[in-house]
């Protein structure tokens, strides 16, 4: 059923307080909705403009009070996510975390619904993860613990160094042991399906990622089968919100690498590029109104800012700030971003080259 704003006037619960949630919340002010948010830390980015957070604790009273729960991060408050979807107010629905708890759920699912992805194999623990990738890739490959890993946790990159990683043999879960992909470059794209089974997608954009986590990207890259393979996956998942999907670009094939069941850190630049960002179409999508244009009125791009509080007011010549005000700095934790905007992908990439400078003068340390 779709409404009129006016007839409507939901109360959206958030599950997580972070940065993802806290641009949620800024761009869904102009809509009539209430926010509440179930988070830990009452001083996190979502808590500061939610109308109302909850502790952990009170997770039934935050699903009670509300009249659509969704999301900004998949590892997070199983119970409240549970409750949540025996309620009938989750959305996206449960089955997309049900994939992301678990690495090797979500790789089985890309090879039983005949979504290109890397070559891989599912051990039951370290020790035949390691024994794996010597007799099915010679020692060289990719090793991802199951269970929680996100911006590059749990997983290492095994070359010509496997002695190195005899540590993971007392490691007692599940691995996913994958091929190492020599890619040309990565790239994602961000796809939102509404409850009429309606999908829109945004242009793909070229990522750089550097120990598996975002340091920028940049677009539009327009790619038909990155785009095809998203919808494909929204569909077969029956999902309903905004979705991002990551993949590798190898001599112009695309493998799926992960997808994320939420807004997601490659379309923060819809936030300036785009008529309507990415954080308002997952609005849209879970309360039932109409999906806006995803067109992008420019060039555009965006930078991580990782791990450090030290940014140049002379960024600014180059870009738009949105800073989290995260209460502590932490190596590799994602205090803010920059979006930048050009004439063209030329000009962007040189005005991600100069930002990247500024705030990292000493280079990257993640």
């Amino acid at each position: 059923m779709m409404y009129s704003i006016l007839d409507w006037k939901p109360k959206i619960g958030i599950l997580g307080g972070g940065q993802l949630g806290w641009m949620m919340i800024l761009e869904g002010r102009r809509f009539p909705f209430t926010f509440y948010v179930l988070e830990s830390d009452k001083s996190a980015p979502a808590c500061k403009i939610a109308d109302k957070c909850f502790s952990p604790e009170q997770y039934k009273e935050f699903v009670d009070s509300s009249d659509i729960v969704t999301f900004e991060f998949e590892h997070v408050y199983d119970k409240a996510l549970e409750y949540a979807e025996e309620s009938g107010k989750l959305l996206p629905k449960l089955n997309t975390v049900e994939l992301k708890r678990e690495r090797y759920k979500e790789k089985i699912f890309y090879k039983e619904h005949n979504l290109p992805t890397p070559r891989f194999f599912i051990a039951n623990d370290g020790e035949e993860a390691l024994k794996i990738l010597k007799e099915e890739f010679n020692g060289v490959g990719v090793l991802k613990e199951s269970r929680g890993g996100y911006d590059g946790k749990g997983q290492y990159f095994i070359k010509s160094d496997i002695e190195k990683y005899e540590f993971l043999k007392n490691k007692k879960e599940k691995f996913v042991v994958e091929e190492y992909v020599n890619f040309d470059f990565e790239a994602s794209v961000i796809v939102v399906r509404d409850k009429k089974g309606i999908i829109a997608n945004y242009p793909p954009t070229f990522n750089y990622n550097e120990k598996g986590i975002l340091v920028y990207n940049y677009g539009p890259y327009y790619n038909q089968e990155i785009v095809n393979i998203g919808k494909k996956l929204s569909e077969e998942l029956d999902y309903i919100g905004t979705m991002g999907v990551e993949v590798f670009v190898v001599n112009g094939k695309v493998l799926i690498n992960e997808f994320a069941p939420r807004v997601h850190n490659t379309g923060h630049y819809t936030l300036d590029g785009a008529f309507i960002s990415q954080f308002e179409q997952h609005l849209r999508a879970i309360v039932g109104i109409e999906l806006g244009s995803t067109s992008i009125i420019s060039p555009s791009g965006m930078v991580n800012i990782l791990g450090t509080d030290r940014v140049p007011h002379e960024v600014l010549r180059y870009g738009k700030i949105y800073w989290y005000s995260k209460a502590e700095v932490r190596k590799r934790r994602k205090m803010g971003h920059i979006n930048v905007v050009g004439n063209n992908l030329e000009e962007v990439k040189q005005k991600i080259d100069k930002i990247i400078e500024l705030i990292y003068p000493n280079g990257l340390d993640l």
